[in-house]
C-alpha cells in the first residue's frame, strides 16, 4: 500500500494551485484535541489519501461515503457539515508523522477519524470526549490488524505524538495505547478463530464422559467495567480475564495476579498494561509520573 510508505500528500505551497473551500463544522472530533482556527479552510485531497480511505473502508464492508480534504486543522479531525461527513487533515502534521514514525502511522490516524464517523460520534453534541476517543482508538487498532499491521505499527503514531496527560476531551497516551491494543487483539482473535473454508465445521461425535465426578465449571466471579468500552470483561474462577465478543465468543485478554503495589488487593495484567484494583473495586492506572487515575470498576457478573 503506497500511502503508508510515502508522504501522505505533496504540500502545494501556492494556495492558488488548489481549490479552496471555506468550511463551517457543525460537530467535530479531533485526533489530539487542539482547537480549530476561527476560519477553517479545506483544500483538495491527493489521490493517495483517497485510495487509503477506500482501502480502509473495504475492511468494513461499507462504501466510503466521506469527503476527505486537506485543511488548516491542527492535526486530523472527523467533521460533519450539514449532511456531509468529512475527514480533514493537516498536511504538515501528517508529514511529521511520516518522518517520525514507521509505516502505517498515517493510516492509523485516518482509521481513528473514520471510527468517529462509523460510531456516530460526529452526530453527538459536544465534540470530543474521552470515552468516544477511546472507542475510535479501539476501532483504529481493530481495522489496522485486519489490514495487516502489527500491534507496534498500529500504536506507533499514538506512542510518538500522544500526550501523557489527559484533558477534558482526550485521555492520556497510556489509556489510548491500551484501547488500540484492545481493538488489535479483538481482530486478531476473531481472525484466528474463523473457519478455514466456507464449509461448516463437522459435528463432533458424542463422547463418553470419563469416570468420576464432572469437572468444575470455570464460572465468572467478577465483571470489570470500563466506561465507554462496549465490550464486557469477566474474571473467572481460574483467575483468567476474558471478554465476550458481540458474537458470543469468549476471548482471553489477561490474568488476575497478586498485588505488587501497595494499596491494591489484586491486579489485572494484560499483554501491554497492568491495572490495580483497590478494596472498593475501583480499577486504576498510573500516569508516567506515578499519579493514579481511575479507569473502571469491578462489580458482580
Amino acid at each position: 500500500m503506497r500511502w503508508v510508505a510515502v508522504t501522505l500528500l505533496g504540500y502545494l505551497v501556492a494556495t492558488n494551485a488548489q481549490a479552496q473551500t471555506r468550511l463551517a463544522a457543525d460537530q467535530f472530533c479531533t485526533y489530539l484535541g487542539k482547537p480549530f482556527d476561527e476560519e477553517l479552510y479545506g483544500f483538495d485531497s491527493d489521490q493517495e489519501a483517497q485510495e487509503a480511505l477506500k482501502r480502509i473502508m473495504r475492511f468494513t464492508g461499507l462504501e466510503p461515503n466521506f469527503t476527505i480534504m486537506a485543511a488548516n486543522v491542527p492535526n486530523a479531525a472527523a467533521v460533519i457539515r450539514g449532511q456531509t461527513r468529512m475527514i480533514l487533515y493537516n498536511q504538515a502534521f501528517m508529514e511529521s508523522i511520516r518522518a517520525a514514525s514507521p509505516a502505517w502511522s498515517n493510516v492509523s490516524i485516518l482509521a481513528h477519524e473514520i471510527g468517529h464517523h462509523l460510531q456516530g460520534h460526529t452526530l453527538l453534541p459536544g465534540g470530543s470526549r474521552p470515552e468516544i476517543e477511546l472507542q475510535a482508538d479501539k476501532y483504529s487498532g481493530y481495522v489496522l490488524q485486519r489490514m495487516g499491521a502489527t500491534l507496534d505499527e498500529s500504536q506507533a503514531a499514538m506512542r510518538t505524538f500522544g500526550t501523557d496527560a489527559s484533558s477534558p476531551t482526550h485521555p492520556g497516551k497510556q489509556a489510548r495505547l491500551a484501547a488500540i491494543a484492545n481493538g488489535w487483539f479483538a481482530a486478531r482473535d476473531l481472525n484466528s478463530n474463523k473457519p478455514s473454508s466456507g464449509t461448516p465445521n463437522p459435528t463432533p461425535a458424542p463422547q463418553t464422559p470419563p469416570p468420576g465426578p464432572p469437572p468444575a465449571q470455570n464460572v465468572y466471579i467478577h465483571r470489570a467495567v470500563f466506561p465507554g468500552d462496549p465490550y464486557s470483561y469477566y474474571i473467572t474462577s481460574s483467575d483468567d480475564i476474558v471478554t465476550v465478543t458481540p458474537q458470543g465468543q469468549v476471548v482471553p485478554v489477561g490474568r488476575k495476579i497478586p498485588p505488587t503495589v501497595t494499596g491494591f488487593v489484586w491486579m489485572y495484567s494484560t499483554a501491554i498494561i497492568t491495572y490495580g484494583v483497590d478494596a472498593q473495586g475501583r480499577i486504576w492506572n498510573r500516569y508516567p509520573n506515578g499519579v493514579p487515575f481511575q479507569v473502571g470498576y469491578v462489580t458482580k457478573p
